[in-house]
């Protein structure tokens, strides 16, 4: 494939649409479960930066910035985080809005003595994180649509920080 996603007779917007279909379709499978750390944010965004790098061609001795390969390549920002997420939230929403064994034990607690140290980082904290508070979401989530809107613009407002 790597002579495909780099031949520069093909426009790179087909490029792009290949890599989406061929590679993230790939990547992202059961991305909705994922709980995301700093460290495997970073190894995301950089898989994502290499494929364009490779797609466009340029070389890491050329030493340029992610922003000036985003800007020769025609794209604003990085998208491969924004698609996980948006998966994250609309899994959660569909969790929260069926009665299933999912739900249960999403909203469970375990019983017993947590163990020393820092608190692992779970699935719901990646949800919390990039939505408002949880209890503000309970209440959303069940209508569909105003979830669906919800998860745009929170994720609208992400982008835009960057």
């Amino acid at each position: 494939m790597s002579k495909l996603l780099t031949n520069r007779r093909i426009s790179f917007a087909t490029r792009s649409r290949l890599t989406k279909c061929y590679v993230w379709s790939i990547f992202l499978y059961t991305c909705e479960t994922w709980t995301l750390n700093a460290s495997l944010e970073r190894n995301i965004e950089a898989l994502e930066m290499w494929l364009y790098r490779r797609m466009a061609r340029i070389s890491w001795k050329e030493k340029k910035k992610n922003k000036e390969v985003l800007e020769e390549i025609g794209l604003k920002h990085r998208e491969l985080m924004k698609t996980i997420k948006t998966r994250q939230l609309a899994y959660y929403g569909h969790i929260r809005r069926h009665q299933s064994l999912q739900k249960s034990i999403m909203e469970g607690k375990i019983n017993g003595k947590r163990q020393r140290g820092r608190k692992r980082k779970s699935w719901l904290g990646n949800i919390e994180e990039t939505t408002r508070r949880i209890n503000e979401c309970c209440e959303v989530d069940l209508d569909r649509e105003e979830w669906r809107r919800t998860i745009a613009y929170n994720l609208w407002q992400e982008t835009e920080q960057r």
